[in-house]
């Protein structure tokens, strides 16, 4: 799997606030709106704490990372109370991490998510997400119903838009927005949307 670490951390670097919607049904059962979010605060040179909170339904859970864009290492995560050192904070950032917008990459589910057979893409424009604009590129299905059914992953999809663009100062590839519906295996419904960006002062 691809270390990503570096990456979130040149991310964090370059922005102190990245905030995400997620809202969706699981087999008819509807979920609250969640929103995903990070703010940083600057520590010394080139050292961040990074507030990471997750609000769901009222229920708020919160996590402090400490990182060194430096040297791209992750010092400490303090998580529900218990905190990691070492490579314990290093996994345990990363994958807090690869909430944000970084499934597309992360997952290794790329090549699925934008592969010609079932997918095709509408074209490229500017967006604004707050303070910060880039490209970002639209992908939709070639056709609805759409059965797919690639690297361990099948599904009978009813309803898909994916947009796709890269923040500027960094080379991830962000999911800025995603909606998803199938019926198969499981009937689920779901949108997950970028809502704002705010650069390093």
């Amino acid at each position: 799997m691809t270390d990503y670490t570096s990456q979130y951390i040149t991310l964090v670097s370059k922005f102190s606030q990245i905030t995400f919607t997620v809202e969706g049904s699981y087999n008819g059962t509807q979920s609250q709106n969640s929103t995903i979010s990070y703010q940083t605060t600057t520590v010394s040179s080139g050292i961040y704490d990074v507030n990471i909170t997750f609000n769901s339904a009222g229920q708020i859970d919160s996590g402090l990372a400490r990182v060194d864009s430096n040297n791209q290492s992750v010092i400490s995560v303090t998580f529900s109370g218990y905190s990691f050192y070492g490579a314990q904070a290093k996994s345990f950032f990363d994958t807090l991490f690869a909430l944000f917008g970084l499934e597309y990459t992360y997952g290794g589910y790329e090549s699925v998510l934008t592969d010609s057979t079932y997918f095709h893409s509408t074209g490229s424009s500017t967006m604004a997400f707050g303070p910060t604009s880039f490209s970002v590129t639209t992908w939709v299905a070639n056709s609805l119903p759409l059965s797919v059914d690639e690297c361990g992953y099948s599904s009978s999809i009813t309803d898909y838009t994916l947009q796709v663009g890269t923040p500027p100062g960094t080379s991830l590839t962000f999911i800025t927005f995603l909606h998803y519906a199938s019926n198969s295996p499981t009937t689920e419904d779901f949108t997950f949307k970028l809502i704002s960006m705010s650069p390093q002062a």
